[in-house]
């Protein structure tokens, strides 16, 4: 059965990555006034503490579990539906907006990365078996090394220097994947024993306070950065340096905001389950390119209305996309998705159950020789 508290936090997620498309998408002014600008950076902060949730949710429930087949055919078929679809939609509507380089990544949509996210996360799927042999051969006190060694390599070095020499987004994955495995394993009772486990120094701050904390200190470094930059020039860093995945506020707010969705005790809620199966497609529909350059630009209008409004607009536009998409994936799910997979197991049945279970044993622990 389905955590209706994870999978709100699902939801939640691609909300926070709407909110922050709106912001880096967005047709702004070059030279607009402060304190909108600084109402602009700061709904980005959420687009990359969304990604970090959906990952850690991943390792949570996959670091002890098994890769599927259909799991991983969902979400190339999904992927590949929407990049076609939209593709011809716009090709008939607006075909100015499809350009060679567009169309290209449109057809190679996982190949090309024309969903970075959606690239990284097959490739974490398929590596997840390493990984969980990886996680099951490490002690608590070695995964907590790990948590802390990892922590310190691309987390806390980078946010410290902007050097980062072994780390990307497929690196920062498999980091994610493990860190959500570990605090599984404490909620059943395990304990971090390694003073720069990241898990450990949230837990000892307080989920929420974590959360509220970094939440502020990005806000307030986007306002200082800002100000100084208009006043007095200052340009080493920008405004949004804060807000990317593997930086410390970013990473901690999200291990935060894991927590707190993680320990509420929510009855299940079929309508909030149905919902949250729906996220991949929001994504896949509003942060499509030819989407994208087509939809944001015609929401500059609320810029001159001030940083109020920008905020708010900025979240109800959030809603309003994950409101539509769900209706359009639902849609999909079950005029396309449910009859295609009743199909593919009436007719390659026995075909998937064996490369299901080949899937399933890799990583799994074998015979010893005699």
């Amino acid at each position: 059965m389905r955590s209706s508290n994870i999978e709100l936090l699902r939801i939640v997620s691609m909300v926070l990555i709407v909110m922050f498309h709106f912001s880096v998408h967005g047709s702004w002014p070059a030279e607009g006034p402060l304190a909108s600008d600084i109402a602009v950076e700061c709904l980005s902060f959420g687009g990359k503490l969304g990604v970090n949730c959906f990952v850690l949710i991943t390792g949570y429930f996959m670091v002890s579990g098994r890769l599927r087949l259909a799991s991983l055919l969902r979400v190339v078929l999904e992927t590949w539906f929407y990049s076609f679809a939209l593709l011809g939609i716009f090709l008939i509507a607006d075909p100015t907006l499809v350009t060679e380089e567009k169309l290209r990544r449109a057809l190679t949509p996982i190949a090309s990365g024309e969903y970075w996210f959606v690239t990284c996360y097959l490739a974490l799927m398929v590596a997840s078996p390493s990984l969980n042999v990886l996680y099951r051969h490490l002690s608590p006190a070695g995964r907590s090394r790990l948590a802390a060694a990892g922590f310190v390599a691309i987390s806390l070095l980078p946010t410290l220097t902007t050097f980062n020499p072994i780390g990307n987004d497929l690196v920062w994955f498999f980091y994610l994947y493990l860190i959500g495995g570990w605090l599984r394993e404490q909620r059943d009772g395990a304990r971090p024993q390694c003073v720069l486990d990241p898990t450990r120094i949230v837990g000892r701050w307080g989920a929420g306070r974590t959360f509220l904390g970094c939440v502020l200190v990005v806000w307030a470094f986007m306002a200082l950065v800002g100000w100084a930059g208009r006043a007095h020039g200052f340009g080493p860093v920008q405004p949004d340096y804060l807000i990317w995945q593997y930086m410390v506020p970013t990473f901690f707010a999200a291990i935060g905001l894991f927590r707190i969705f993680a320990a509420w005790e929510m009855p299940c809620s079929p309508w909030v389950n149905m919902l949250a199966k729906t996220a991949l497609g929001v994504y896949l529909i509003h942060d499509n390119p030819i989407v994208r350059a087509w939809l944001w630009p015609h929401l500059a209008w609320v810029y001159p209305l001030g940083p109020a409004a920008i905020i708010a607009f900025g979240l109800g536009s959030a809603l309003a996309v994950f409101a539509l998409g769900s209706l359009i994936d639902l849609a999909r799910i079950a005029l396309l998705e449910r009859p295609l997979f009743r199909w593919l197991e009436r007719s390659w049945g026995p075909q998937m159950q064996k490369a299901g279970a080949w899937l399933a044993d890799i990583g799994q622990p074998g015979a010893r020789p005699s």
